[in-house]
């Protein structure tokens, strides 16, 4: 079965992102992973956003967590990871947590650290391939570890680590998982645990992680799965803008969407979503079918099973987790030195009730980046379609607070933009009936 989708747009909100540890973190980072607890307690990890292979020596990832929902953060350099990079955090208590670490070359700098004093302080307590990526525990004792072909496995709480990489990943060669968010990569449903590769399947442990069986997807055998969620032990959603040839991964614009109802062993298509990427995917707990997706300097989504989409916000996001109906957490990458690296939290009812069709408009902005003055233009027959329904394009900034109104009175127009910073920025074309079209601007003097 194939799916055509219908975009919703949210034009007034009961609730939206709020930033929360505002200069929490040095320049320059990017939040990689988050692991939130419950309704207080959230961990998160960040390191410096380009950071090349190898990792230099000096390079040190930061730790940061809350026990009060956010109004304070305790934020620590991770000193003895120094040359390595975090790829996720696994959180315990509000004192216990898990890193996996990454040099991006050797296999002596992937391994497993453990903290028991709130990040202060870190103790390996695994070294090895399996170490660089992905972490997950189910309970104080039973976890895992996954990165490449490789998988360790523990049931003491982490003091010894078996190697189960041989027999018990079904991949095959060249095949591996990639993400954005090392939280958003690896679902889990009680014992259940899911990933997606580089090869467009679906691998799938129903006993803590120790056996595996793979399942085909409607994506093609070189679509890398970014993002995988699920939201029971039965309905999920991968998707996948990017492609694996020659060992390298090539991005596009588009994010393909597949959903399961049976446990990740069979999945269905849905048409392409927009012509833009969906860095990650997380289910809503406690709202029925409902899952959020955030892009990287675009927005933030919300579907029903892959049916319906609706537009949240526009700012850039990564690592996403909610905890319940009405509280979730994501964090993102620094855009300029006026955007800094920083966590939102959203606290409010998620819905909508303002909607409309997805629209083909056609439009065109440029040049973007811009200095000044952008031109907007747009299709004649699209501008005689709406010029008596009010044209108006709107301008927000980053943290959604609208910087400019330009009423459209032609189908061609230079717009001089205010003079503020350099940054992202956010522009809504809409007409009294509704918004037609979204997309990013880039100021850069």
């Amino acid at each position: 079965m194939t799916f055509s989708f219908i975009l919703f747009i949210l034009i007034s909100l009961p609730a939206q992102w709020q930033p929360s540890g505002l200069n929490l973190l040095p320049d320059t980072q990017r939040v990689a992973s988050i692991s939130v607890l419950n309704e207080d307690i959230v961990w998160g990890i960040s390191f410096y956003d380009k950071t090349p292979a190898p990792v230099p020596s000096t390079t040190i990832p930061w730790v940061f967590l809350t026990k009060d929902r956010g109004e304070n953060w305790e934020i620590n350099p991770i000193i003895e990871i120094e040359g390595r990079i975090c790829q996720d955090i696994f959180g315990v208590n509000d004192s216990t947590a898990w890193i996996s670490t990454n040099g991006l070359t050797a296999d002596s700098l992937r391994g497993l650290f453990k903290t028991t004093d709130s990040g202060n302080s870190w103790t390996e307590k695994f070294d090895g391939a399996a170490g660089g990526g992905l972490i997950h525990f189910f309970n104080d004792l039973d976890g895992i570890a996954i990165h490449d072909q490789f998988l360790t496995h523990t049931i003491d709480g982490g003091e010894n680590w078996e190697n189960l990489s041989n027999n018990n990943l079904p991949l095959g060669d060249y095949e591996t998982t990639v993400y954005t968010a090392a939280n958003n990569a690896l679902a889990s449903s009680g014992d259940t645990l899911w990933f997606g590769t580089t090869r467009g399947r679906v691998l799938r442990s129903i006993n803590k992680g120790i056996d595996w069986e793979v399942f085909d997807t409607p994506f093609e055998n070189n679509d890398v799965i970014i993002s995988t969620a699920f939201r029971n032990s039965q309905e999920g959603i991968i998707i996948s803008y990017s492609t694996f040839f020659q060992g390298a991964i090539l991005f596009d614009d588009n994010t393909k969407v597949a959903i399961t109802f049976d446990g990740g062993e069979t999945w269905e298509l849905a048409d392409t979503l927009l012509g833009f990427k969906i860095n990650c995917m997380a289910s809503i707990p406690g709202l029925e079918n409902k899952f959020m997706g955030v892009t990287n300097g675009l927005s933030t989504i919300l579907t029903n099973n892959a049916q319906t989409w609706q537009n949240f916000s526009y700012r850039p996001y990564n690592a996403l987790e909610f905890i319940t109906p009405e509280l979730g957490w994501v964090g993102n990458s620094q855009t300029s030195t006026d955007f800094p690296a920083t966590l939102y939290k959203w606290e409010g009812i998620v819905s909508s009730e303002n909607s409309i069709a997805k629209s083909s408009l056609k439009i065109n902005i440029f040049p973007n980046p811009f200095s000044t003055t952008f031109h907007f233009e747009m299709d004649n027959i699209d501008y005689e379609k709406y010029k008596n329904d009010d044209l108006k394009l709107d301008v927000f900034n980053i943290l959604g607070k609208r910087i400019m109104s330009k009423k459209l009175i032609f189908a061609n127009s230079n717009i001089l933009f205010p003079t503020i910073s350099n940054g992202v920025y956010f522009y809504i074309l809409k007409s009294k009936n509704g918004i037609l079209s979204n997309g990013n601007l880039i100021l850069h003097h």
